[in-house]
């Protein structure tokens, strides 16, 4: 009865030892495992950042496109050819006014058509008949309608050149004997080039040149008769809101 009780003592003693050697095998395997998966995961790439989308440029804007007014002012030398004797009298002096117009464009081509009205103060003198006569022409207004046509060097830089009619009103007094007072409209052809910068789609300021060939004309004086053929040459600064 005792040995038979030893051995079943002794068979159980195995049986907990070999269970207690399975357990620490098999939490030393799952540890092992559970080690590998961390070491794994880490060495794994970083999942990618979502897609990033860039903003579509803006479109380019028109600057030069549509209706605009400014104001201008100015220099301008006009010599008035035909006195007697092959003269000419040589004036100079300022101008200013408004100046507007419209203006369609089409990538970098810009074609317009604009005019301005202009009060002036330009004048001179020049004596003939030896220095017994005197002739004092001055302009004291001017206007004109052009054509304009033009290219964006840049989005906001125009250069253009323009073509179109002119209108003078000129004052022609002559001093001395058998002169008199008088006063003449001269109508003629002009043609200039400049250029345009948009500081923003509303505010431009431009600068141009225009040369204006006027036609001539015959004014009659108590002494005879003068032949007034004038030609301007304009140089002007303008201040421009388009709408």
């Amino acid at each position: 009865m005792c040995s038979g009780l030893g051995f079943n003592i002794v068979g159980v003693s195995e049986m907990r030892s070999r269970w207690q050697l399975g357990t620490v095998l098999f939490s030393a395997l799952a540890a092992s495992a559970t080690a590998s998966s961390l070491v794994s995961a880490a060495d794994l790439p970083p999942s990618a950042y979502p897609p990033v989308y860039a903003e579509p440029p803006l479109p380019p804007q028109d600057l030069f496109e549509g209706w605009w007014l400014g104001g201008t002012v100015g220099g301008s030398t006009v010599t008035f050819d035909g006195l007697p004797a092959a003269g000419a009298a040589d004036t100079s002096g300022v101008l200013g006014g408004a100046i507007g117009g419209y203006s369609w464009q089409s990538g970098p081509f810009v074609l317009g058509l604009e005019g301005d009205v202009l009060a002036a103060d330009i004048s001179g003198k020049r004596r003939f008949n030896a220095g017994a006569n005197v002739a004092n022409p001055s302009i004291d207004a001017m206007a004109d309608l052009r054509l304009r046509a033009g290219y964006t060097i840049t989005p906001n830089l125009l250069v253009f050149g323009t073509f179109g009619g002119a209108w003078a009103g000129a004052d022609l007094p002559v001093g001395g004997p058998l002169g008199g007072s008088a006063s003449a409209d001269f109508f003629g052809w002009s043609a200039g080039g400049g250029a345009e910068f948009a500081f923003n789609p509303n505010w431009h300021v431009r600068f141009d040149y225009q040369f204006t060939d006027f036609g001539s004309e015959t004014v009659k004086y108590p002494g005879g008769k003068i032949d007034y053929d004038p030609d301007a040459s304009t140089y002007r600064g303008s201040l421009i809101y388009r709408f």
